[in-house]
């Protein structure tokens, strides 16, 4: 398990504690760690920078030459081919590399010439920066890295895109599920250096009404599931999540996908409690059916496998169909979608 060691500190005091000293005293407590690693290692000498001209080169049908304020006195020349960069480019903020600057993958940038040009550095895509789209949805999928509004000129990368941390991976045992959590590790943590724990309460509040009214679940099998519970948000709004929960999602080896979704990862992370979202439209009647799969029925899991069930497999089903498979993953066919409005959370 992937922990970054910023999260600790939600539940305890992590002043004063180094990597390396953490990690050799977590796994002589018991909690063996395979690997500590800094996010942004292989991200050096790459800043943000503001566009303030860009001019077509005179030996280029798709070239552009660009003027950058990197925070420094004078500003940087870089010659880009980049598609979305434009003269309507000017006062954008993106990722700069600048000479003698490393990336992801080993890739090393140093100055030279484009066509004669003389080109001091390279301005970033995120794929450039070993980021998913998830992790930035606001950029342009073809072209280079164009920052929200108001981020700091100058500023190293890594404090920009939440890749200034550092990550424990855990190797946790069978006979430690508890430690299958960021709380269950911080718990470790608090014990392992005599410091306070503690964990906020959620306050859940509802507006009221009988879900009842909505929906039902019925728990056919109890040997394979004891406990199922659900419940219901209505009036949602499918969109990106806020930055810090994307960055720690993206810490802990998960892509953030949306709001609800990323939502159902980060509990199980916080918590070792799996969760999953369903589309509320799309379950027949309104039921949720915890029962063993039929020999002959199927389902295309999220992942876009289509699976044939049987009757040794316990599956989620609504009044006519699988929507998931229960503890693996759930179904294509009510997955969260751009135009969804109600959900249904499932915990088991």
């Amino acid at each position: 398990m992937k922990l970054p060691l910023s999260w600790l500190s939600d539940y305890t005091d992590m002043n004063g504690i180094t990597p390396k000293e953490y990690d050799a005293k977590l796994t002589m407590s018991g909690s063996k760690v395979e690997e500590v690693y800094y996010l942004g290692a292989e991200i050096e000498n790459v800043v943000t920078g503001k566009i303030l001209s860009v001019v077509d080169h005179p030996d280029s049908d798709h070239l552009k030459i660009c003027q950058l304020d990197v925070g420094k006195e004078e500003p940087v020349q870089i010659v880009t081919g980049a598609p979305n960069v434009t003269p309507a480019s000017v006062g954008e903020i993106c990722p700069v590399c600048l000479h003698k600057s490393t990336l992801p993958g080993g890739v090393k940038i140093t100055k030279g010439k484009l066509r004669g040009v003389p080109s001091n550095g390279m301005m970033c895509s995120f794929q450039e920066l070993g980021l998913s789209h998830g992790c930035v949805p606001y950029a342009c999928e073809n072209g280079i890295l164009f920052l929200p509004a108001g981020t700091p000129v100058g500023e190293d990368i890594k404090n920009v895109l939440g890749l200034d941390d550092w990550v424990s991976d855990f190797e946790i045992t069978s006979n430690r599920p508890d430690c299958l959590s960021v709380i269950g590790l911080a718990r470790e943590t608090a014990a392992t250096f005599d410091r306070p724990f503690s964990v906020k309460t959620p306050e859940v509040k509802g507006v009221g009404g009988d879900i009842n009214e909505y929906m039902s679940v019925e728990v056919k099998d109890t040997d394979l599931c004891p406990r199922y519970t659900a419940r219901i948000v209505k009036n949602i709004k499918i969109e990106p999540s806020p930055a810090w929960m994307r960055e720690r999602l993206h810490a802990c080896g998960v892509r953030p996908i949306n709001n609800i979704v990323d939502i159902t990862n980060y509990v199980m992370l916080e918590y070792g409690q799996p969760m999953h979202a369903f589309d509320y439209k799309c379950l027949s009647d309104g039921r949720i059916v915890v029962r063993r799969a039929r020999n002959g029925e199927s389902i295309q899991t999220l992942d876009g496998v289509d699976h044939d069930l049987s009757d040794k497999m316990l599956a989620i089903c609504d009044n006519d169909k699988p929507v998931a498979v229960a503890g693996v993953m759930g179904g294509a066919n009510s997955e969260i979608m751009d135009d969804t409005k109600t959900v249904v959370f499932e915990s088991a």
